[in-house]
C-alpha cells in the first residue's frame, strides 16, 4: 500500500498521468477522425490529404508521448516535445482565433509540460542549485 501511495503522491507522477492522459485523448481522436482536427491546421496546409495525414501524424506522436508518460520511459524527452509541441498548437490558435479558452488550456498543458522537465531532472540532480 505504501509503494502505491508514493508512486500516486509523486509530483512527476501525478504531472505524468495527467499530462499523459490529456495527450493520448486528444492523440487518439486526432488519429481516428482527423476530419474533425483539420480545421485547426494552418490554412496554408488546405483541407485534403496533405491536412489529414499530418493530423494523423500530429496524433500519433501525441498518443506515443503519453504512452511513455504512463510507463515512465524518457520523460524528459517526452517533456521537452510535448512543450514543443504545445507552443506549436499556442502559435496556430492565437494567430487563427485570437486568446480562446482553447489556447489558454493549452497554455496551461505548456506549464504543466515544462513543469515535468524541472521536476524530473532536478530529482535525478541534474540541475544546478
Amino acid at each position: 500500500m505504501k509503494s502505491i501511495l508514493r508512486l500516486v503522491m509523486s509530483p512527476e507522477n501525478i504531472l505524468s498521468y495527467a499530462i499523459g492522459f490529456v495527450v493520448v485523448w486528444f492523440g487518439l481522436h486526432e488519429m481516428f477522425n482527423p476530419q474533425d482536427w483539420v480545421t485547426f491546421a494552418p490554412p496554408f496546409l488546405g483541407d485534403g490529404a496533405l491536412a489529414n495525414n499530418l493530423v494523423v501524424l500530429h496524433g500519433i506522436i501525441l498518443t506515443s508521448c503519453g504512452i511513455l508518460l504512463f510507463i515512465n520511459s524518457y520523460r524528459h524527452v517526452v517533456s521537452i516535445i510535448l512543450s514543443l509541441v504545445f507552443i506549436e498548437i499556442i502559435l496556430t490558435l492565437v494567430t487563427q482565433t485570437g486568446l480562446s479558452d482553447i489556447a489558454v488550456r493549452d497554455i496551461g498543458l505548456f506549464g504543466m509540460a515544462i513543469s515535468l522537465f524541472f521536476v524530473v531532472f532536478e530529482r535525478r540532480k541534474v540541475l544546478p542549485k
